[in-house]
């Protein structure tokens, strides 16, 4: 696996509601608006793997991206309602599994390799940790946050319940849907369109609850608005293997997330890397961030 960093001069953030300056990004009740940084890519198949850093992208509205509608579009969940066909596989205990074989070792996530598969390092800019991982599967995307949780179990609703209330004070609109993987959330915040007009930007959180941890999904791209592109990341999230540990830890607090072990570091230049930027983004409200060491 290759990691690349490009180093940049550092370029001001754009202005950001007062909910979002102020929000935990390590808390799994922020929205996917929240948790941004710096962005390392990693790309992977079956053949070879490869990480790298973005070049700091100029503030931008919201494009032609498959998850953005405009005002006036119909806004519907995609959520699939469980049947007797519906795929039975969730996310994984890493106390389950008897070989790493397959899979790419982020720390506490063990996400399965595929071809037509990119993840993306989400980097905290001040705190320079890894704060989550961004999988992009064709237009499909999914940001993943493994937690902490007690052994009594709950702490999903809990959550569900402060992502409606932080949606909605960024003026957006939520509905509580029975999916996959139990109850979700079909989110949309207002957004500037390319051409000027109002929209919506849409997204899906899904959650799912192990042995004293829980993991969480922003669902972006086309899988937040088609449920065809959406399988497709779905099934990938019910691959995810969680490496909980046995130290004690308090509730929500994220689980630490790394690069893999080896990497060498390429560094690669900053149109390229602009071009995945490009990529759908599981982010309710934000454009995509980048790595502007």
């Amino acid at each position: 696996m290759l990691f690349g960093k490009k180093k940049t001069p550092a370029t001001p953030a754009p202005e950001t509601d007062a909910a979002d300056t102020t929000a935990d990004k390590t808390s799994p009740a922020t929205t996917g608006s929240e948790t941004t940084g710096t962005a390392e890519t990693a790309s992977a198949n079956a053949a070879s793997r490869e990480v790298s850093a973005a070049g700091s992208p100029e503030p931008q509205s919201a494009s032609a991206s498959p998850d953005v509608v405009p005002e006036t579009g119909a806004v519907a969940s995609v959520a699939q309602p469980v049947t007797e066909s519906t795929p039975t596989a969730v996310p994984r205990d890493s106390r389950e599994l008897d070989s790493k074989k397959g899979y790419l070792d982020f720390g506490a996530l063990l996400i399965p390799s595929a071809k037509n598969q990119q993840v993306r390092l989400d980097i905290d800019q001040k705190t320079k940790r890894v704060v989550a991982l961004t999988i992009m599967v064709d237009q499909a995307s999914i940001q993943v946050q493994p937690f902490s949780a007690p052994k009594s179990g709950g702490t999903w609703n809990e959550v569900l319940e402060q992502i409606e209330d932080s949606v909605i004070k960024q003026s957006g609109k939520v509905k509580r849907v029975d999916g996959r993987f139990g109850q979700e959330l079909a989110a949309r915040v207002p957004t500037v369109l390319k051409d000027g007009r109002k929209g919506w930007r849409v997204a899906r959180f899904i959650g799912f609850e192990g042995p004293r941890w829980f993991l969480r999904g922003v669902v972006g791209g086309r899988g937040a608005i088609d449920a065809s592109a959406a399988r497709a990341v779905e099934d990938l999230f019910a691959k995810i293997v969680v490496v909980r540990g046995d130290d004690p830890l308090p509730p929500r607090e994220l689980l630490r997330l790394q690069p893999p072990e080896g990497a060498k570091r390429v560094v690669v230049p900053r149109n390229r890397a602009q071009r995945r930027d490009d990529s759908p983004s599981p982010n309710p409200a934000a454009a995509p961030v980048s790595d502007d060491r």
